[in-house]
């Protein structure tokens, strides 16, 4: 038998489609796992928040985004990586289709880039709830659909007769070269409650979840069996390359990151960059706080649901006005998507009343219309008194939020020249910055030194930098 602690395995769950049950699939064998005593390492390809919060729960691991559309090929690699380790059982999630991503024409952003790139097996769902013999064809062309793909089986979702789930074993096994792992039938109280953007949140999930999924994928599916299909990785024997620069300076700063149910949105990734440049992480609640964390540099929002909880937002009277007051002073801010909402003058809810926000910049947001946005976006920003100084902030937009009134002008520009649409982002007041994207930092190097070394550092003891 092969040495665990040389080796490290694991799988990539992909679907057919969005909804087809990856999430819960992934989340239950990151427990199997888990309660077998391996160490479990979860990813999340795509710009995804939601996902990766209940991966952790489920795991006892970080969740890491794989995405090669924001990161780079390099850095997933490098990041993949740094985080598996000899004697690990990794699973990704997949994201939409397995061939979705940022293109029509190209593999960018999908499950499928992220295969290849780790040469990682895929397991893919598909909902065998209305299929027969058809589920062969739909299996047959994911498979050929590109054979660099390496699909180890798969499990048919949502199907509750075992006369039907044979049905689907004969017909696939039959007319491709792929294993049937498996079926799991519909259980109504596995079903995990969604809203406008995914799933309900981790924190809003019942702690026992994680082990009844556990539990079905146990009595469903042959998991030992599973395991010993999947490929041996050798242990790594060389650290990897670092993940980002070594940094210029070496002063600490500290920032307050708010976390709550309100906002919460932010990448692994992200945490990892800041501390590796010197940061202090202070946790603080838009809704339960009345006042920041004592001592920080910079005080970082970023994006969650505030309109579920713009009446008690709007409550904080003292919370808002220390946000507004260290903005004024020329603090260093940054708000992205609900943060963006937050700083505005006003949040309009679904139901169309009005609440008051923190009032640094002069536009307010709305919820009333329900406005889908949704897409990558490379952001290009020419610094003031940087004329020779270009720098791109890549990220992804997603919110039914919109604005209601905007007297602000964008900094920033994201042309799509597939679409030949312009999307403008980017607004500042003094030091504070408010962007609707979801900027990955990782990938914006660039930025991230110009924010701490213009702005970060220099508040420390100058507020306002013309």
């Amino acid at each position: 038998m092969t040495n665990l602690n040389e080796t490290c395995r694991g799988l990539i769950i992909a679907g057919t489609h969005s909804s087809v049950g990856k999430s819960s699939i992934a989340m239950g064998l990151m427990r199997c796992f888990k309660n077998r005593g391996y160490p479990v390492k979860p990813f999340k390809v795509g710009p995804d928040y939601i996902d990766p919060g209940h991966h952790t729960r489920a795991a006892g691991h970080p969740s890491y985004n794989l995405d090669c559309w924001m990161g780079g090929r390099a850095s997933m690699q490098t990041l993949f990586n740094a985080t598996i380790q000899p004697g690990d059982r990794f699973v990704i999630e997949g994201v939409m289709g397995m061939f979705d991503g940022a293109y029509a024409t190209k593999e960018t952003g999908s499950t499928a880039e992220i295969a290849h790139l780790l040469d990682a097996p895929v397991v893919l769902v598909i909902d065998g709830s209305m299929l027969a013999r058809s589920a062969a064809a739909i299996v047959k062309g994911f498979v050929e659909f590109d054979d660099r793909v390496n699909v180890l089986g798969v499990i048919a979702n949502r199907v509750n007769s075992p006369g039907h789930a044979q049905i689907l074993k004969e017909a696939i096994e039959h007319h491709t070269p792929t294993r049937f792992l498996g079926h799991l039938p519909c259980r109504e109280e596995l079903k995990m409650p969604s809203r406008h953007l995914g799933l309900h949140l981790a924190q809003e999930q019942g702690a026992d979840i994680y082990d009844q999924w556990a539990a079905h994928l146990e009595t469903h599916l042959d998991i030992p069996s599973l395991l010993e299909l999947l490929p041996a990785r050798p242990g790594g024997t060389t650290p990897p390359p670092p993940r980002w620069p070594q940094p210029e300076s070496s002063i600490p700063f500290s920032v307050a990151i708010a976390q709550d149910e309100s906002l919460h949105f932010i990448y692994q990734d992200t945490l990892d960059l800041i501390q590796h440049y010197g940061g202090r992480i202070q946790y603080f609640s838009p809704l339960r706080d009345n006042a920041l964390p004592d001592g920080v540099d910079w005080v970082y929002l970023p994006g969650g649901y505030p309109e579920l909880y713009a009446g008690r937002l709007s409550g904080n009277i003292r919370l808002l006005q220390a946000i507004r007051k260290f903005a004024n002073a020329g603090g260093t801010v940054v708000g992205e998507c609900g943060g963006l909402m937050l700083l505005g003058k006003t949040l309009t809810d679904a139901e169309g009343v009005p609440h008051r926000m923190a009032g640094v910049f002069n536009f307010s947001t709305t919820l009333s219309k329900k406005k889908l946005t949704i897409g990558y976006r490379e952001l290009n920003y020419h610094p003031p008194g940087q004329s020779n100084t270009a720098l791109t902030l890549r990220g992804h937009e997603f919110h039914c939020s919109s604005f209601e009134e905007n007297g602000e002008t964008p900094l920033m520009s994201h042309h799509n020249p597939e679409t030949d649409q312009t999307h403008h982002d980017g607004y500042r007041f003094k030091n504070a910055f408010a962007f609707y994207s979801h900027i990955h930092w990782g990938s914006s190097i660039g930025w991230w030194e110009n924010l701490l070394q213009r702005f970060i550092l220099k508040s420390k003891t100058q507020r306002d930098i013309p």
